[in-house]
């Protein structure tokens, strides 16, 4: 049987947004923590270090504070340099339904100077011992608009880096969301009066800003938020012109009494 590693955990209030559900960067820290727990657990050797460079999440239903969830996660496929973990959230009391997030994320092995190099020996064996499948492709990014998108900035802070001293990639979708709400408080529509129900998350990590470094954040949004529908948020992290990370994210605008 292939590896499974599972974890439980109960959302906290510091994980939740000002509606008291979960947030995609929230659940990428999960992600982020489970994988670790099972590499340490498989007593994974070797002197290199993983990062992510393509990670989709799909959320079925909001999850409310305080939900009690078990995580679970396990190896899809590998390559010389690559590793891509598959992701499940369930509720704890029903760990046979349907998953409330599914997601997955596609990782590579770097040496201490942040070059690809080959995995430890025998990884894929340890997560796959059933027999070892390539990692699945990745579908292509849509082009993004041509139009100008709408701008802001942000520099990365102490707090926002990881042990490599990178930007962590949960900061990174934080930066994101935050610049999309900088956008769209431009047009007078806040949190106050919006409530935004994530449905799909698709980021790729083209490369990795460091402390005090100065960022632009692109987003483009298709089409521009309605209450009670559906939208897509494209968005560029750039850095000196160069993309650093780009993203695109479904969301749902839930209609309220008030709207």
């Amino acid at each position: 049987m292939n590896r499974q590693f599972r974890l439980t955990h109960t959302v906290r209030y510091d994980e939740c947004n000002c509606d008291g559900v979960l947030t995609p960067a929230a659940f990428l820290r999960y992600m982020q923590e489970i994988a670790s727990r099972d590499a340490e657990d498989a007593q994974l050797e070797g002197e290199g270090y993983w990062v992510i460079k393509r990670t989709v999440m799909s959320f079925a239903t909001p999850i409310p504070i305080h939900t009690r969830l078990e995580l679970k996660t396990y190896g899809i496929g590998f390559s010389r340099i690559t590793a891509q973990r598959g992701y499940e959230a369930h509720l704890a009391s029903a760990p046979q339904d349907e998953p409330l997030v599914s997601a997955h994320t596609l990782w590579v092995y770097v040496d201490r100077n942040g070059r690809p190099t080959r995995l430890p020996e025998r990884t894929a064996q340890i997560w796959l011992p059933d027999g070892v499948l390539s990692p699945q492709p990745e579908r292509p990014f849509p082009a993004f608009p041509e139009r100008l998108p709408a701008t802001t900035s942000a520099v990365v802070q102490f707090s926002e880096i990881d042990l490599m001293q990178h930007l962590n990639n949960a900061s990174a979708v934080e930066m994101l969301d935050n610049a999309a709400w900088e956008v769209l408080a431009r047009r007078e529509i806040t949190p106050a009066r919006a409530s935004f129900t994530i449905r799909h998350y698709d980021i790729e990590y083209a490369d990795s800003p460091r402390f005090s470094e100065h960022l632009e954040i692109q987003t483009w949004f298709e089409p521009f938020p309605t209450a009670g529908q559906e939208f897509t948020r494209l968005q560029h992290l750039t850095r000196d012109g160069k993309t650093m990370v780009r993203a695109r994210a479904r969301w749902l605008w839930q209609a309220t009494q008030e709207q």
